[in-house]
């Protein structure tokens, strides 16, 4: 009777641990769109370095993780170019920017959340 009790616990427990998101990026963003490209350099930093689609923009914010500020500043290169564009969080319409650094924000209703994407290299080749 007790493996029977446990399995039925068992059985509980999967569906629940299945709906837990990576991050919180994988429930709220959607509709993602690139807009524009912006340098302060063409020399230095080129549409080339940050020539991302809707597809791989809205990867960088599923893989990317949520970090303060002073993370980017004391451990982040930051590139002088950066493409940008509409997402919705939420179903709110907001601002974003993403970086050929990998480093990213988005400004949504008076708040701006920055981003880190270790594992985007692949995105940005």
């Amino acid at each position: 009777m007790e493996i029977a009790y446990k399995y039925i616990l068992l059985l509980m427990f999967i569906p629940i641990v299945s709906c837990v998101p990576r991050n919180e990026a994988d429930i709220f963003i959607s509709q993602v769109y690139v807009e524009d490209f912006q340098t302060e350099n063409m020399n230095d930093c080129k549409p080339s370095d940050v020539d991302l689609n809707n597809d791989e923009a809205e990867q960088f914010f599923l893989r990317s993780k949520k970090v303060e500020y002073k993370i980017i500043h004391d451990h982040y290169n930051v590139a002088p170019c950066y493409i940008e564009g509409i997402l919705k969080v939420k179903n709110k319409a907001c601002d974003w920017k993403i970086q050929a650094s990998a480093v990213g924000s988005i400004a949504c209703g008076g708040e701006l959340d920055y981003y880190v994407c270790d594992s985007c290299d692949d995105l940005f080749d």
